[in-house]
């Protein structure tokens, strides 16, 4: 055989062999990714808003710990409102946190809606900080632990109203339960995503400079040999066109990880009220309200009044 067919067979080996290495460390970054520790995620919290921060060590709090339909530990935490009424249960926000990060990403929200009389319950999401879990699934489990999360909070505590917020992640995770979960009342949904595959094959093409085929079918199947489901289960746009509770969408306008183009398109899919703010002031990921705080809290209280959710 020449050696220029050979060296062509080689190159092409290789190739194949970096293509599918690419692939997985692709599928890896998501299911696996790179999560921060409680005490950095606090740090992190006092470098961004060092007065809420310090208003949250102030708070009423019982920490427990419940156990996942799949066996792992969830950590949550219980904030009650300090006006709460000694005969009968106050409203009840459930607060999901975002990708990488763990529950005192929820503290600026856990604000904001205590300003209104809710109580508070917060939990670290499936593979962060306090939780168990062997991967993280971008929403798919999360949100079956979101509705384990429901049903403990409702037993413990009595639910007058429930809502749910969450953050990226956990914005999708209250997406997807809200669907088929009539318990829910509104959802507010911070930069969330609209379809996983969408979202990945965007982060590909702009993070790597790499086509979608067949980087994106090759991390599918790593992210479903890892995780048991494929990119097209992790799909908030569907779950949207099934809503019938409020839900407010809010996104920084230069979000670089998730574009805001994703909350457009679950905001115009959305059959039931819904509001839209796409905060601005230079707002990316997860910043739009530490970028927009006075606006981010007038569009919140105005859409809790307007649904007489308060």
């Amino acid at each position: 055989m020449p050696w220029y067919v050979i060296l062509a067979l080689c190159l092409g080996g290789l190739a194949i062999v970096l293509t599918f290495v690419t692939s997985w460390i692709i599928a890896r970054s998501m299911y696996h990714p790179p999560r921060l520790t409680l005490p950095q995620t606090r740090e992190k919290e006092n470098e961004r808003t060092p007065d809420l921060l310090a208003l949250f060590d102030t708070w009423d709090r019982t920490g427990y710990v419940i156990r996942s339909r799949y066996g792992y530990s969830l950590q949550c935490y219980f904030f009650p409102n300090p006006n709460k009424h000694p005969e009968k249960p106050s409203p009840l926000i459930i607060i999901a946190h975002g990708y990488t990060y763990s529950h005192y990403g929820s503290i600026k929200y856990a604000y904001l809606m205590r300003r209104h009389g809710f109580d508070v319950v917060m939990f670290d999401q499936r593979y962060h900080a306090g939780s168990g879990g062997k991967t993280c699934s971008l929403g798919f489990y999360e949100s079956k632990d979101l509705e384990t999360v429901i049903d403990d909070a409702q037993n413990r505590f009595g639910v007058d109203r429930l809502g749910v917020y969450g953050e990226s992640m956990g914005a999708v995770s209250a997406l997807l339960e809200q669907a088929s979960d009539s318990r829910i009342r509104f959802v507010v949904a911070d930069c969330p995503f609209a379809d996983l595959r969408f979202l990945v094959t965007g982060l590909i093409r702009r993070r790597y400079g790499l086509p979608r085929f067949p980087f994106v079918p090759l991390a599918d199947l790593f992210f479903r040999l890892a995780t048991g489901i494929p990119f097209s289960s992790v799909r908030p746009i569907d779950a949207v066109k099934k809503a019938v509770c409020p839900i407010l969408f809010i996104h920084g306008s230069d979000d670089a990880f998730v574009p805001s183009k994703h909350s457009q398109m679950l905001y115009e899919a959305c059959p039931s009220p819904k509001t839209l703010y796409l905060a601005g002031n230079g707002a990316r990921h997860a910043e739009a309200f530490r970028k927009n705080r006075e606006n981010y809290t007038a569009v919140l209280d105005r859409f809790l009044s307007e649904h007489r959710l308060v």
